[in-house]
C-alpha cells in the first residue's frame, strides 16, 4: 500500500468518525429543556424525555398550572404575533382556542411563524413514544391547554392544565442547533 493510499484511508476514517459523532449529538438535553421553561411554569418531576439530533421531546409534571408573569401572555392571535415579531416568547392564552386551533390561526395570519410552530410541534413529536404522542395530541386539542412558543430556540410547549403536565417539543433547525449547548461547535 502506498503512502497516498494510507492518507486516503485515514481521511475516510476521519470523515466517518466525524459523521458518527454528529449523528449521536442530542438537540437539547433534559436540564436545558427544563431550564428553558422553568422560569415560566413551576415544574415537578420529569415524566419523559428523549432527544436526538433532529428533535427533542419531554413531559414534565406541573406543580401549578399558573404561568408566570415572566412570560408574555397573549389573549389574541394578533397580540401573540406582535410579541413573536419582536422575537419574544409568548404564551397564547386565547379563550376557547386549543393549542392546535391557535397554531392554525397563526398559520393563517403569518405563514412563517405558523411554520415555525408547526415544525417544532411536529418534528418534536418524532422524539415521543406512542403513548406520549397520544397524550400530546389530546393536550393539543384541549381548549384549556396553553401553547407557548419560543421563536429564538424554536421550541414549543403545551401546558396541559387538565392533567397538570407540560409537553416540550423542539425540531432541529439551524437556529435551534446553535441554541443547544450539546450541539454547539
Amino acid at each position: 500500500m502506498s503512502v497516498q493510499s494510507y492518507y486516503k484511508l485515514a481521511r475516510v476514517a476521519c470523515v466517518a468518525l466525524a459523521l458518527s459523532g454528529l449523528a449521536g449529538c442530542a438537540l437539547q438535553d433534559e436540564a436545558a429543556a427544563r431550564a428553558a421553561v422553568g422560569d415560566w411554569v413551576q415544574l415537578g418531576e420529569t415524566q419523559y424525555y428523549f432527544s436526538r439530533r433532529n428533535c427533542a421531546a419531554g413531559v414534565f409534571e406541573v406543580k401549578a398550572t399558573r404561568i408566570s408573569s415572566l412570560l408574555t401572555k397573549a389573549r389574541s392571535i394578533r397580540a401573540g404575533l406582535r410579541h413573536l415579531d419582536n422575537n419574544r416568547p409568548v404564551a397564547f392564552e386565547v379563550e376557547g382556542l386549543s393549542p392546535n386551533m391557535v397554531s392554525v390561526q397563526v398559520m393563517t395570519m403569518d405563514q412563517g411563524r405558523g411554520n415555525g410552530i408547526f415544525a417544532a410541534g411536529i418534528v418534536g413529536k418524532d422524539c415521543m413514544l406512542e403513548e406520549v404522542s397520544r397524550a400530546y395530541l389530546i393536550a393539543l386539542l384541549d381548549p384549556t391547554s396553553v401553547l407557548i412558543y419560543e421563536p429564538r430556540a424554536r421550541f414549543m410547549a403545551v401546558v396541559d392544565r387538565s392533567n397538570r403536565r407540560l409537553f416540550y417539543a423542539q425540531g432541529g433547525g439551524r437556529d435551534a442547533l446553535s441554541f443547544s449547548p450539546s450541539c454547539s461547535a
